[in-house]
């Protein structure tokens, strides 16, 4: 199927959105929904250095009552990123997420981070491929 050839690039979120290690939760949680976003990568410098996710803020937050206006986002990121290139099949894309267990995946072009593909960015290729057969 025809899906299954086209590249990750089609698909990423671009341009990256990212944090400072040292912002609180309660600061990342609210860029997260300002940019209707379900993750956000953590940057130093011009390195980024971890994700937080949507599961982080439940799991690693929520369920262990950590205070979000005081727990900074370095202490419960998830290290390290997981990328693939942006020129490689969507299909391998998911392959790898679910092996990996993850709903995000940082995309990189030439060794750099230039996307993220997600989940819902999955559900929307698939979708259309869906359309396209109807």
């Amino acid at each position: 199927m025809e899906e299954y050839l086209e590249e990750i690039g089609d698909y990423m979120s671009s341009p990256v959105i990212s944090v400072g290690p040292d912002l609180t939760i309660q600061d990342a949680a609210q860029q997260m929904h300002d940019k209707n976003v379900g993750s956000v990568l953590v940057k130093i410098n011009d390195k980024y250095v971890g994700v937080l996710t949507e599961t982080d803020l439940s799991r690693k937050v929520i369920a262990k009552k950590l205070n979000p206006e005081t727990t900074k986002v370095s202490s419960v990121m998830t290290q390290p990123i997981l990328t693939m290139d942006r020129y490689l099949p969507v299909k391998e894309a998911e392959e790898f997420m679910k092996k990996k267990n993850i709903r995000h995946l940082a995309v990189t072009e030439e060794n750099e981070i230039v996307g993220v593909l997600s989940v819902k960015d999955l559900v929307a290729c698939y979708s259309k491929s869906f359309r396209m057969i109807e």
